[in-house]
Parts: structure tokens; sequence; C-alpha cells
């Protein structure tokens, strides 16, 4: 006998599946990796045990899965902020650091689980972040190779990693603040993004 999956059912099981995920990503961003458990996660989305192990090994799986969507939703929201800067490579540069910070500023539980949760956790974890790190590492790399001529003498490699680090530390340090000793997130992004532009000898910032 076979059981065939009808569009209706797969459908439902990615609708069940996406809600473990939203839930994860909820309790990870507030209560942090280590706090958030299986059976918390299972009983704030209205799921069961069983039906967790069945879309998720374990909570590094789901951890895992949830880094990767956060990945993917940064990258769809830095690819439509760049396509809308027009042909200029250094606004390009400075709409993608100003976007990556304000999607973060506008989506905590997100920010925590990608700049502070991911950190220091097991080999895969640290694998899927490094992932996410070495991607917008290598698009920065790309830009400089590409204006390397307009630029003082530099290392695009070296200095991609300088330019997502400096973000990544930042974005730490804010989200790390009490709330009220923060500055906006606009004036973060505007300082972050003028910082880095200056660092690799852009003096006019690239607006």
């Amino acid at each position: 006998m076979v059981y065939r999956t009808t569009p209706k059912m797969a459908k439902r099981k990615e609708a069940h599946r996406a809600r473990l995920l939203r839930t994860a990503i909820r309790l990870f961003g507030k209560q942090g990796y280590h706090a958030t458990t299986v059976p918390r996660i299972v009983r704030e989305s209205g799921s069961s045990t069983g039906a967790f192990y069945f879309y998720f090994r374990n909570k590094d799986d789901v951890f895992a899965r949830a880094l990767e969507v956060i990945g993917e939703q940064i990258a769809t929201a830095l690819n439509e902020a760049i396509a809308g800067a027009g042909g200029d490579t250094l606004r390009q540069m400075r709409v993608a650091v100003e976007t990556f910070i304000l999607y973060l500023a506008e989506h905590p539980d997100e920010a925590h689980i990608l700049i502070v949760e991911s950190s220091g956790l097991t080999a895969k974890l640290a694998k899927v972040r490094r992932s996410i790190i070495a991607s917008h590492c290598r698009s920065v790399e790309q830009a400089l190779t590409s204006i390397s001529a307009s630029l003082p003498k530099l290392n695009p490699k070296v200095v991609a990693s300088s330019w997502v680090g400096a973000v990544h530390e930042s974005v730490y340090q804010w989200l790390d603040s009490p709330e009220e000793h923060r500055i906006s997130a606009e004036a973060l992004a505007s300082e972050i993004s003028s910082f880095n532009l200056r660092g690799i000898g852009a003096q006019k910032g690239g607006t």
C-alpha cells in the first residue's frame, strides 16, 4: 500500500512546521538558547512532542533552521534595498549596512538569535552562523573589488571581514545596552555605515 501526500496535506504540514519555527524564534530571541526547551516550544506552539520530532531532530536542529531562515530573510531585504539603490556601488554598500541594522532593530528576536545567541554554541550551529557571516563578507569583498581602482590600496578579503565585523560588533553592543541608553536605530545605522565607508577611503560616504 502506498500513501500519497496531497497538495492540501503538504500545505498543512508546512504550516505546522512554520508555526513551530515561529514559536522557536520567539522563544530563542526572548529567553535565549539555553533557557528554551523543546517542551516549551511544543506547548506554546499548540503542537505535540511527536509533531516536533517529525519536523526537527532536536533543539539544535530547530535553532539551526531558525538561523537559516533569519539569514534568508536578511538576504532578501538586502537584495531588495541594493536593487533600489541605483548603480553606485558605494551607495549600495551604505544602503546594505543601514538596511541590515534597521532590519535587526525591527526584528529584535531575530537580532538576538543571530548576533547574540548564536555565538559559542555547538559546532553545527557555529557552522550555520559562519555561513551567514561568510556570505555577507563575500558580498562586501565583491563590491570592494569592483571599485578597487577608485579606492586606496587595500586587501578586499581582509577589509570585507573588518567591515562585517564592525557591523556585527556594533549591533551586539547596541543590543546589549539598556534601551533607555541606546541611540536610535537610524543613528546607529548612519554611524556604522559612515565609519565603514571612511575606513575604505570613501570620504564622501557613498551618498
